[in-house]
């Protein structure tokens, strides 16, 4: 991803958090006092609560005119922001930097352009919530690349999941 997007996409988002008036997520500092399964879990139950107290912007949602997600997309050349694929003007989300959830604003510097699947799991997460889902992401994968028991289990379950999703999403539409 890195290669893909490389400084543009620092100088991208820093530009847009810039605009926001807001600083860069900080690491996980506290992550490091977690010594048990049980401490990780309600770390992410904390974090969770945390994001749903948040005060809630009641300003209704608006699209975005032509103009404006032309001038979304070509922040990152037309690319995701998040794993870097390359979008069309007529197939890519706007995914705000600061979550409407979270009361961002409807604004062209606090969108970047996100393919189905990344903003569809960005979802509303924190920074905090998204570095330990990428932690977990990791080390997921190097268990099913190279523990034959465990990370098969653990990739079968992926699988079940993961097809009951796209199941799911069928019979909606």
């Amino acid at each position: 991803m890195s290669g893909v997007l490389g400084k543009t996409g620092l100088n991208i988002v820093q530009l847009t958090l810039n605009n926001l008036k807001m600083s860069a997520p900080k690491e996980l500092k506290f992550f490091s006092s977690v010594k048990t399964g049980k401490g990780l879990a309600k770390l992410i139950n904390n974090l969770r609560e945390h994001r749903r107290k948040i005060n809630v912007s009641k300003k209704k949602r608006s699209s975005l005119s032509k103009k404006q997600r032309k001038a979304v997309l070509d922040k990152t050349d037309a690319r995701c922001h998040i794993c870097g694929v390359e979008l069309k003007i007529n197939n890519f989300q706007a995914d705000h930097v600061k979550s409407h959830h979270s009361g961002g604003t409807h604004a062209e510097s606090n969108y970047l352009p996100s393919c189905f699947t990344c903003n569809n799991y960005r979802w509303h997460y924190t920074s905090e919530e998204l570095q330990i889902i990428l932690r977990l992401g990791v080390w997921a994968k190097t268990k099913i690349m190279n523990d034959p028991i465990y990370g098969l289990d653990l990739a079968n379950k992926f699988i079940k999941h993961e097809t009951g999703v796209r199941n799911r999403r069928k019979t909606k539409q």
